[in-house]
């Protein structure tokens, strides 16, 4: 009789335990849910609020090119408020942030001054473009299509350089040069790491001072050509498009290079084969009968 009543007991007190642990981990599982909910509402909401940001910003450039004021002067405002709705958190860096609120003064400051200076408008828009493109296409944002300009503005000054220009050229193929990496800069810092901009803007500065001297330093300036290409390259995320078989052989001869290479690769095997082989045979490797 105690046995049968201490059986039951034992019973009792484990489906009791089993009942909270059960109830403790259906709590868990709907705690987890519905934070997961929480976290996925929240990041749709925040998408929304990117893809009306970067509508919102095409508008307006559409708008400046048109020199349409008042527009763009709605357009920033809607902008301006829609900020206050984005949570930046995992999108950008402090730095991409501050450089797309920066890009938002700038249109600001232009439309007040547009009618001595179209140009600025027109350029501040385009910053803004281009930075909230990048904000909402982190894969492939717009601003990367401007490395082939930028790349043509790097082959100008080099051939200036390389001909033994007068300083107001060098001075002039600079100028283009930073006015096109300015405009794709806020959009860069927010895809890219803070380093890779100020590298970017350290040799922009120390080429400037080159191009802007009275009788610059020619060879200098053509180093320094050369070790902005690799930043450039970098920043547009080229340098890994170079074929390993660029530095040996370029142009349509690459194909016969690899060829050959392939050729050589597999004549040294089979003859380290033959030696192993030979070796065998004369008892130098021990092997397995």
């Amino acid at each position: 009789m105690k046995r049968t009543f201490g059986i039951k007991t034992g019973l009792l007190v484990v489906s009791f335990m089993a009942l909270l642990l059960w109830t403790n981990l259906a709590y868990r599982v709907s705690a987890q849910s519905e934070a997961l909910n929480s976290i996925s509402d929240q990041q749709v909401s925040t998408n929304n609020s990117i893809a009306q940001l970067n509508e919102e910003a095409a508008i307006l450039y559409r708008q400046a090119l048109e020199n349409n004021i008042e527009e763009v002067r709605g357009s920033i405002l809607r902008i301006s408020k829609s900020l206050e709705h984005i949570s930046f958190e995992g999108q950008t860096t402090v730095e991409g942030i501050h450089a797309l609120s920066e890009t938002i003064v700038e249109v600001k400051q232009a439309v007040v001054k547009v009618k001595n200076d179209d140009a600025s408008l027109q350029q501040s828009s385009a910053k803004l473009r281009l930075a909230a493109d990048s904000l909402a296409n982190p894969t492939k944002p717009l601003w990367l299509q401007y490395y082939k300009i930028v790349k043509n503005d790097l082959d100008a000054l080099s051939a200036a350089t390389n001909q033994g220009q007068t300083a107001a050229v060098l001075a002039n193929r600079y100028t283009v040069l930073e006015e096109h990496y300015e405009t794709i800069r806020p959009a860069a810092l927010i895809r890219r790491e803070p380093y890779e901009i100020a590298q970017m803007d350290a040799w922009l500065s120390h080429t400037k001072g080159l191009t802007n001297a009275k009788q610059p330093d020619l060879a200098q300036l053509k180093s320094m050509v050369g070790h902005g290409e690799e930043l450039v390259n970098q920043l547009f995320g080229r340098e890994k498009d170079e074929s390993a078989f660029v530095p040996f052989v370029q142009g349509p001869d690459r194909r016969a290079a690899g060829l050959l290479i392939s050729s050589v690769i597999v004549a040294t095997l089979s003859y380290a084969g033959y030696r192993k082989y030979r070796a065998q045979q004369q008892g130098i490797f021990p092997f397995r009968r």
